[in-house]
């Protein structure tokens, strides 16, 4: 039996709305004023050294993007406004459904870890509901809803025994992870 919670208990750090929309917009600048850092972070393992190094570099590298403040964030969490920056510059959202569901005439994309290979599981399965999730703005009704409408295939898409815990933002985050990479992949995001 698999488990997955959406955690709005104190177990996990809940952003506040403002917090969230910030991280999208930081992520999105970071986009606009140059994607190939965004690219190579994005095409990296997540649980390397490297990785961390990487993306420590590429925030400090636009602190412009937030001009007289500081950012402090959970990697995750920047790596998802990247890969759904990236996504909603480069794919049309009505073409994003078919680019991530799942054919099996197109080549598979490997899972790094137990966590992607859920989410990635998830987005193939519910193409519609992830590019409609993507539609919503950050931390409103209308994103809690198309979380709902996820929330059965992901937790489908968990091993045995498995136990997630996620908040909003970070579900987000991992399933514009996994469609970035997806899509990536697929020849759908312009290199």
């Amino acid at each position: 039996m698999s488990l997955l919670m959406l955690v709005a208990a104190a177990s996990l750090p809940q952003p506040n709305a403002l917090a969230t929309q910030a991280m999208h917009n930081f992520g999105a600048c970071v986009v606009r004023e140059g994607s190939a850092g965004s690219r190579e972070l994005l095409a990296m393992d997540l649980g390397t050294k490297e990785y961390q190094r990487k993306l420590r570099s590429l925030a400090k590298g636009h602190g412009r993007c937030v001009p007289g403040s500081t950012i402090s964030f959970e990697g995750i969490l920047f790596s998802g406004a990247l890969a759904e920056a990236l996504i909603e510059r480069d794919v049309s959202s009505d073409s994003l459904a078919p680019r991530l569901a799942y054919d099996p005439a197109r080549a598979s994309v490997a899972a790094r870890s137990v966590t992607e290979e859920m989410a990635l599981c998830t987005v193939l399965k519910a193409p519609k509901a992830t590019a409609a999730l993507f539609e919503t703005q950050r931390a409103t009704a209308a994103e809690a809803e198309a979380m709902r409408s996820i929330g059965p295939v992901l937790t489908d898409c968990l091993k045995k025994d498995m136990k997630v815990e996620l908040n909003k933002p970070g579900l987000r985050s991992l399933l514009a992870l996994a469609a970035y990479r997806i899509v990536s992949q697929r020849g759908g995001v312009v290199q």
